[in-house]
């Protein structure tokens, strides 16, 4: 194996406590890239009646955030509470979810011990470790209040600094039942009731949180969570790799970081399959090169789930040959607003790159036509239009974009398009075309067919 003394179990349970494609990370070790935004939801976190709501797109780390953050604060006496929305989800559902966590977090506790920890509540005998029906608990929650009594007494029992994650707060469909959340926070505020709420969720059910009591921006401080900055991109590859006694090419490095377009799950991801690539070559490797990245990337984009992937091959599967570049042209650069001029300069740029004549190069109103389909059902959806500005689009799963990088570079097609920039000593403020914090690739950094160009421009 490439990678000495470790056999393929050993390598993996290490590789799974490293890198987390598939969960979200619990440890500050491994969060990279949001020390600004733990600083801030650490210091809110010190108010009374404070919580916190973190809200983004899909894939930008929220969950990770919120995660770590709760480990944070949590005391050690207990483990902090993590519940994630779902559609079918209520308010009583998820508060009768967070007593059975709560209550239950020492079952293998002495029957003598559970008993000086337990309460009567609307004539349940509730506690530490005792059992009582999901039920039986729903059914005597009536009120917001009801819910607000029951956490104060379960809090008091179950740690000094308690802690509840809602992940995933916009699964929940119903408006009224997210109304009921607000009138919840400004009761346990004015109540003084010991406890904090992690919320996660896209930005728009903050509006909705927020819109029912005007009250309860007094009790929120939101954190709006960006694209990963490029020094974090990097970041976890390199932890990655340490931890295997490998260094990584740099050029291999900004590759992941250009292609993730700033989406963590894409570094984790490609560096896991990457990693896993190394650990299989039959020679002992001391780094991370292009052979182990593309084959990593490949990998990769096998792996990913077939929700993401839907919209990209409906707009490319069973269609003519000039679809593929059309939709690459749109995930080119940083920015997250395109117009058809920019579209169609990346459009030519990438068709220079491929090797084949039967791909020609469309005239620009031909191809402002197949932008356009793009935002059709038929072809995915991919795009939506900017309101007010005509010839704009964004992508409407930002997530996407990365996933058609991805498709790009496995196809050996570079989506270039950053602009060059010295490094940035301060946090800049969160851009809202690009969609992240932090700098961009630093000037002296060139790609392959950058150098190419130049050369070309030279002689």
């Amino acid at each position: 194996m490439a990678i000495d003394q470790l056999n393929k179990d050993e390598f993996g349970e290490q590789l799974g406590e490293i890198v987390f494609p598939s969960c979200p990370i619990r440890s500050i070790e491994y969060l990279k890239g949001r020390d600004n935004e733990l600083e801030t939801i650490e210091r809110a976190l010190y108010q009374q009646g404070r919580h916190i709501f973190i809200y983004g797109d899909r894939g930008v780390g929220k969950s990770s955030l919120g995660a770590t953050a709760a480990y944070q604060y949590q005391s050690s006496d207990a483990e902090p509470i993590f519940v994630s929305g779902s559609v079918d989800d209520t308010f009583k559902s998820v508060i009768v979810n967070i007593a059975n966590q709560a209550l239950g977090k020492s079952r293998f506790e002495s029957r003598k011990h559970r008993e000086d920890y337990g309460f009567t509540w609307r004539g349940l005998k509730l506690g530490i470790g005792v059992e009582i029906s999901p039920i039986e608990l729903f059914s005597a929650i009536q009120t917001v209040g009801d819910a607000t009594e029951l956490l104060k007494q379960i809090t008091a029992i179950h740690s000094i600094k308690p802690i509840i994650v809602i992940d995933e707060f916009d699964a929940l469909t119903n408006s009224k039942e997210k109304d009921k959340f607000a009138s919840l926070l400004k009761q346990l505020g004015d109540q003084s009731v010991n406890i904090k709420f992690i919320f996660t969720g896209i930005g728009k059910t903050l509006d909705e949180l927020l819109g029912a009591h005007s009250s309860t921006y007094r009790q929120l401080e939101t954190v709006e969570l960006s694209r990963l900055s490029w020094e974090g991109r990097r970041e976890i590859v390199i932890k990655a790799a340490d931890a295997f006694g490998l260094c990584i090419d740099d050029n291999v490095n900004w590759r992941i970081a250009t292609v993730s377009d700033g989406f963590p799950y894409y570094v984790q991801l490609i560096t896991e399959k990457m990693l896993w690539e190394a650990f299989s070559d039959s020679e002992k490797i001391n780094e991370l090169g292009f052979t182990h990245y593309y084959r990593g990337l490949k990998k990769s984009i096998q792996s990913i789930n077939a929700e993401l992937k839907r919209p990209y091959e409906k707009a490319v599967i069973h269609r003519e040959l000039k679809y593929e570049p059309i939709v690459w042209a749109t995930a080119d650069g940083e920015d997250l607003y395109r117009n058809i001029e920019s579209m169609y300069d990346s459009y030519k740029a990438i068709i220079k790159q491929i090797d084949n004549q039967e791909q020609i190069l469309l005239a620009r109103d031909k191809f402002s036509q197949h932008i356009r389909q793009l935002k059709s059902n038929n072809y995915g959806e991919i795009l939506e239009s900017i309101a007010n500005r005509p010839g704009w689009y964004i992508y409407k799963e930002k997530m996407l974009r990365g996933y058609v990088r991805m498709q790009a570079e496995a196809n050996e097609i570079k989506l270039l398009g950053e602009k060059e920039a010295p490094r940035q000593k301060m946090r800049t403020p969160n851009n809202a075309r690009t969609g992240y914090y932090g700098s961009r690739i630093p000037k002296d950094v060139k790609f392959a067919n950058e150098r190419n160009t130049e050369n070309e421009d030279n002689s």
